[in-house]
């Protein structure tokens, strides 16, 4: 049994993983407008836009995967797979998006619309491996350690 002063703890971890995980989303919003407002101006401010955008969701990506350390305790491990399932929902329709636009852009921003389809199918893989690996800790009982 835990103590109060973990539980406390892990609520918190909690809260903080899923206010990184919301940030994240918002964020791969702002991706996709910065991104369609630089097709459509094709400005330098608006590039700057997109390039400041990216590097907030990376760093926002990095953030939650900190935050993942106690995914494997089976207190938090259904939290965790509601948490990967959303991002990867957000992520999927965004990809689906962004791929069907690429066909109508120029050969400049189809390559800058393929490094975020890139960018998303590699965090996507990483999430449902992470939730394989959620998974097969509960189905053990919390003794597989990764």
């Amino acid at each position: 049994m835990s103590s109060p002063g973990r539980s406390l703890l892990v609520s918190r971890g909690v809260r903080i993983a899923k206010s990184h995980a919301l940030v994240f989303q918002s964020q791969l919003l702002l991706l996709r407008v910065a991104n369609q407002s630089y097709r459509r101006t094709r400005a330098t401010e608006d590039l700057k836009r997109v390039e400041y955008v990216r590097s907030k969701l990376h760093n926002t990506e990095a953030a939650l995967r900190r935050t993942g350390q106690d995914e494997f305790s089976l207190e938090n491990g259904d939290f965790w797979l509601q948490m990967y399932a959303d991002l990867i929902d957000c992520a999927t329709a965004s990809l689906a998006r962004m791929r069907a636009a690429m066909f109508s852009l120029e050969a400049a921003d189809r390559f800058e619309t393929a490094t975020d389809v890139q960018m998303l199918e590699e965090l996507i893989a990483q999430w449902t491996t992470r939730m394989r690996l959620i998974r097969q800790n509960i189905a053990d009982g919390g003794h597989t350690r990764v």
